[in-house]
């Protein structure tokens, strides 16, 4: 949560507080199952898992990727069954907070409750991006696309910039992530690694030149909205987050 918000220590204390059940799951276990309605939030606190709808006859569609520190499932808090599940790819740890208790602390902070706000605007960027991948990119465009936005929510997740992506899921997965099938995703990569864009060994992915293949996919960040919101101050003024008032606010937004 720190790497998309900046929030005073004390704001920090009310998430500290919550009662949460860390819970280890296995790889390919599901933590959440489409129809069921849960009853938790769910923070990942290591490994990776996979959103994903399956269709009657089989297919799957993965929607996106949760990495460390993602917070994930609200819709828990309006006691709302699942309308998709979410799996394991690696053996990955959670941490299962009660809705109630979550409802409680967003109750008592309105910083940290417009932090998990800015979260969820983060997602949806992605969600929208997914749908731009899919409908109107070239395979190349779109395993480079995902990669270059694995590497960058890492590196904020890790808090360091890396070349190198550790890649734990299948091509299988990068398949039915990309509307792709594994053979045509098996091909795009050996000829990636050829036109030297990436490099593979064993699960790990070195993005070897970047710029070109952000130029290749059509890739900025802007989506990935990579400044932190910063509520380390609490606009009692009526300020902006970057120090303007809301009347400059305004203005600007006309």
């Amino acid at each position: 949560m720190s790497q998309y918000v900046s929030l005073p220590d004390d704001e920090w204390k009310h998430l500290f507080d919550l009662s949460g059940k860390p819970v280890t799951y296995e790889a390919h276990q599901d933590i959440i199952r489409a129809g069921e309605n849960a009853e938790t939030v769910f923070y990942l606190q290591s490994g990776w898992a996979l959103r994903y709808r399956m269709l009657d006859d089989g297919r799957r569609q993965i929607i996106n990727f949760m990495l460390p520190g993602d917070v994930f499932d609200l819709q828990s808090l309006g006691n709302l069954a699942a309308d998709h599940s979410v799996t394991t790819v690696v053996k990955t740890e959670v941490v299962q907070v009660p809705s109630r208790s979550f409802l409680r602390m967003l109750r008592r902070s309105a910083d940290l409750a417009a932090a998990f706000w800015w979260a969820s605007v983060q997602e949806e960027s992605i969600l929208r991006e997914q749908i731009v991948r899919i409908g109107r990119r070239s395979a190349r465009e779109r395993i480079g696309h995902l990669l270059l936005e694995l590497q960058r929510r890492l590196n904020g997740a890790n808090g360091e910039e890396m070349d190198d992506v550790e890649l734990p899921i299948t091509r299988v997965d990068l398949a039915d992530a990309l509307g792709l099938t594994p053979v045509h995703v098996s091909r795009t990569l050996s000829a990636m690694r050829r036109a030297g864009l990436i490099d593979i060994v064993r699960s790990r992915i070195a993005i070897t030149d970047g710029d070109r293949l952000a130029r290749l996919a059509h890739f900025d960040t802007d989506y990935l909205h990579l400044r932190s919101l910063d509520l380390s101050q609490k606009m009692l003024n009526g300020s902006s987050p970057n120090g303007n008032g809301v009347d400059d606010a305004r203005s600007s937004a006309s």
